[in-house]
């Protein structure tokens, strides 16, 4: 008996975790079959050779598989094993694993790339990824490649609400084209965002700690001006909803606030990158 429940948590430290059903149904299986062949087994040995021999023989049985057993206690995957990452955090079967790497380590990444993976999970009933808060000292060296990509990316992101939007004033039901009804939507985007409150909460502290750190390393003192500081902070992320949940009511504003948010980043990158341009031209310099 005790050899058989020991088996359980040993299948579930070395079974993969899209096999450990299988795995235990086996297990489960082979067991029922012991238990159902053993008694007729050990009622026919107690006819031949007597009770006392088949209680004796059935209790060698027991001792043989615990010796057998006990050698696994020292194997480094029978030992007491770590947490597993949150499913936000952890990679699924097909998800290729260099991309998921470098979104988990808060890399740069194609933003089409990381939609996809997180789409898929989404269709999947499964959380977007939540990548690690690289600390301010981390990327303070990176910023200008961080904010590179910003103009790609608001564009990227804008084309994905006017796609979503358009789908939602379409007959059709499209999932793979970003072609949902309301009620579909809604419950794929709160399946993204996950229900790991702890997670959600730990990464937001940790997002506003790296603005906090840039901030004093770029010239602002939010210690001296909290109150401007709130005031740009809130010029630069006007609300998309108030506390509010998502729902079918107010999804299509949602979209279209948050269009218009990312609308006017993308205006303020490529006038930046004009003045830009034309400051580091030479010719431009000259024709003045």
């Amino acid at each position: 008996v005790f050899s058989q429940l020991t088996t359980g948590p040993m299948l579930d430290a070395i079974a993969p975790d899209n096999k450990i059903g299988y795995v235990q149904g086996l297990n489960n299986s082979a067991m029922n079959f012991g238990m159902a062949v053993a008694p007729w087994a050990f009622g026919i040995l107690a006819d031949l050779a007597g009770t006392n021999v088949a209680i004796g023989t059935g209790i060698a049985f027991s001792f043989l598989a615990a010796t057998a057993n006990a050698p696994l206690m020292w194997h480094p995957l029978m030992r007491r094993q770590k947490p597993k990452p949150p499913l936000a955090q952890r990679k699924l079967p097909d998800e290729d694993e260099e991309l998921f790497q470098k979104i988990i380590d808060g890399d740069i990444v194609d933003p089409e790339l990381a939609f996809h993976i997180n789409r898929e999970r989404g269709l999947h009933g499964k959380p977007s990824i939540v990548p690690r808060v690289k600390q301010y000292e981390e990327d303070k060296d990176h910023l200008d490649d961080i904010a590179k990509g910003a103009g790609d990316t608001f564009k990227f992101r804008m084309g994905l609400f006017d796609r979503i939007l358009a789908g939602l004033s379409s007959e059709e039901h499209d999932p793979d084209n970003l072609i949902f009804d309301k009620e579909e939507l809604v419950q794929i985007m709160k399946t993204l965002k996950g229900e790991d409150q702890g997670l959600i909460d730990q990464s937001s502290s940790d997002l506003g700690q790296w603005m906090a750190e840039y901030l004093k390393d770029n010239g602002y003192s939010p210690h001296s001006s909290s109150i401007l500081m709130k005031q740009m902070f809130m010029e630069s992320f006007p609300p998309v909803t108030r506390g509010e949940e998502l729902s079918e009511e107010n999804i299509e504003e949602y979209l279209l606030k948050m269009r218009k948010v990312l609308h006017r980043y993308s205006e303020l990158d490529e006038k930046n990158t004009t003045t830009q341009s034309l400051a580091s031209n030479p010719w431009m310099h000259a024709s003045g």
